[in-house]
């Protein structure tokens, strides 16, 4: 199959948008975008996450052995872009304006694990990893909840066919 043409297809499926955030070797903090995110089961808690083996992202969860899932909010998609942005470039909790000057920040705070939450996200929950699983070029990391909490009540982050949108429909 058309690797091309299968991601045509898929980005047909609606997804919520999450950011999953973990620590560096050293203490340093790491996140990125995702859209593949589930629960799995209430007992035990588990939820899961797919990540790309070779990222940056899978290295840091599997050394670190705890991440986090930060659940965006319709107006979060400034923070969903800049997680999402390729490589490795600089530190993405930090932001600052073309002119080196910082801009409205979100406000980061510290999980039980270590692992970073945003303070408004929709919701967040905190995981030390309780398995890897292989996938083709993914790596299924399995989590098993140690806190979570649902800060603000707001319409949901949703990623449909590579357009961000806010919110759903009531």
């Amino acid at each position: 199959m058309d690797p091309t043409y299968l991601r045509t297809v898929l980005a047909q499926w609606a997804s919520g948008v999450v950011v999953v955030t973990t620590l560096r070797p050293g203490g340093g903090r790491h996140g990125m975008t995702a859209s593949s995110f589930t629960s799995v089961a209430l007992d035990p808690p588990l939820v899961s996450v797919c990540l790309a083996t070779g990222s940056t992202t899978c290295r840091s969860v599997r050394r670190s052995g705890v991440f986090a899932v930060n659940m965006l909010g319709h107006d979060h998609e400034d923070i969903g872009r800049r997680f999402a942005a390729p490589g490795d470039a600089g530190d993405r909790f930090a932001v600052t304006s073309g002119a080196g000057r910082p801009l409205a920040v979100p406000q980061w705070d510290t999980a039980t694990t270590g692992a970073p939450v945003l303070a408004d996200a929709v919701a967040w929950v905190d995981c030390v990893v309780a398995a890897c699983h292989p996938a083709g070029d993914h790596t299924i990391v399995l989590g098993l909840v140690q806190d979570a909490a649902a800060p603000r009540p707001a319409p949901p982050l949703i990623y449909h066919d590579r357009t961000y949108y806010e919110g759903i429909a009531r």
